[in-house]
């Protein structure tokens, strides 16, 4: 059961876990997705970024802001949500890549994995993806879909 709920709701050390804390859901979450939404704020903070997204960037066409360049370390992943859809944003070296959220072995949430080098591993059953094209290490056949990013300012902007 313990696995099925960190599908469905995330574990309870991970991103989130941490927005529903600070938004003040508690636990799981009790309303249909997308009721209640938290508020950007509460999220940022709740993530522990440290440096708020820019607000006066105009990304370009069909690119949306993510966040502040320092506000992920090198090394780091994390779960953003944009447009509508969750992205896992790496940095690697201080260039960053945008990937699907979602591991498609078991659905696994990929921002909370681990990143070693360009190698994006899954917390659920390590399933491993290079976050330059997606490609995944542990099954050929499968991969994760990849997302533009252009770096504006100090703005991380990703093309959805």
């Amino acid at each position: 059961m313990s696995l099925w709920k960190d599908i469905v709701f995330g574990r309870d050390n991970g991103m989130r876990a941490s927005i529903r804390r600070a938004v003040g859901l508690g636990g799981a979450p009790k309303a249909a997705p997308g009721a209640n939404a938290p508020r950007p704020e509460a999220a940022e903070k709740a993530l522990n970024l440290g440096v708020e997204a820019p607000k006066d960037v105009n990304p370009p066409d069909g690119y949306e802001v993510v966040l502040h360049k320092d506000a992920l370390k090198p090394g780091q992943a994390i779960e953003i949500i944009v447009a509508g859809k969750a992205i896992a944003v790496t940095n690697v070296d201080g260039t960053f890549y945008a990937s699907t959220n979602t591991c498609p072995h078991a659905q696994g949430p990929l921002g909370e994995g681990k990143l070693d080098g360009h190698t994006l591993t899954c917390p659920y059953h390590g399933w491993a993806f290079d976050v330059r094209d997606g490609s995944c290490h542990t099954f050929e056949e499968s991969s994760i879909e990849t997302f533009a990013v252009e770096i504006v300012d100090n703005a991380v902007c990703v093309e959805v």
